[in-house]
């Protein structure tokens, strides 16, 4: 019935094990704290020279996207025109009369954001290509 009753032997393992803990040596402290600061410089420029790859992708992009914006529209001018090329239907006479004639207007759009992209020119070129 021994086996019941707990009976205090002494200081058990877990105690003797915190006892014998103490603080690391100085010097190693030291050394991991410069070595965990000079791999968080690393790994910190690392992720600006990342962050400043993507804001020059995304400049890049807003850039040609009026250029993309135009060109979905022409591909699906012409999809549209096969596409009654090919089934034979017959243009409206609006259609007609509006392809026909002498419409300027995407003339007009052309020419103002040619107008617009050289006024910006040299504010763009600044900001997107500084010199190092």
């Amino acid at each position: 019935m021994g086996w019941l009753v707990r009976e205090r032997r002494g200081a058990s393992w877990k105690d003797q094990t915190l006892d014998s803990l103490s603080a690391p040596p100085l010097p190693l402290l030291v050394f991991f704290g410069l070595f965990i600061m000079l791999m968080s410089l690393a790994t910190y420029s690392e992720f600006k020279e990342r962050v400043e790859r993507s804001k020059m992708g995304f400049r890049l992009g807003l850039l040609l996207l009026p250029l993309v914006g135009v060109l979905v529209v022409n591909i699906m001018i012409i999809h549209r025109r096969w596409w009654r090329y090919a089934f034979g239907v017959r243009r409206s006479v609006y259609e007609a009369v509006a392809n026909d004639g002498s419409s300027v207007v995407g003339l007009v759009v052309v020419l103002a954001l040619l107008l617009v992209m050289v006024y910006y020119q040299s504010s763009f070129q600044s900001a997107w290509f500084r010199p190092i």
